[in-house]
């Protein structure tokens, strides 16, 4: 017996979507964390919440709110923002699927975390 799990396109771009958004926030904590030594400890007192409830956000293991974005990316230090860019295709009209970017970035210098992903 096998079975089978369908995701619709949709549903796939969501998830693809906060992956990448996730890995932003992963990176950036490393990042923060090799230049002065932040860790989710730090992050969680400066939120008000436990240490385990930051990692598990950042681990995909408890679902992410556009909020708690902010919230990570302004304990950290950083700026988040998000573009979604209109795809060109072959024949110079707009598609009409959107490949969305997210960013988080240090105000004090211009270096960003940019992810992209190409939904099927």
């Amino acid at each position: 017996m096998s079975f089978r799990i369908t995701l619709s396109p949709s549903k796939r771009a969501a998830g693809r979507f906060i992956e990448s958004v996730r890995r932003s926030l992963q990176k950036a904590l490393s990042e923060e964390g090799a230049k002065r030594g932040l860790t989710q400890a730090d992050i969680a007192r400066t939120i008000g919440v436990d240490r385990s409830v930051i990692h598990r956000e950042l681990r995909g293991h408890k679902d992410i709110t556009l909020g708690r974005v902010a919230e990570l990316a302004a304990a950290m230090g950083r700026k988040p923002q998000l573009s979604l860019p209109e795809l060109a295709t072959p024949n110079g009209n707009a598609s009409r699927d959107i490949t969305p970017s997210t960013s988080i970035s240090t105000p004090a210098n211009s270096n960003k975390v940019l992810v992209k992903e190409a939904y099927l």
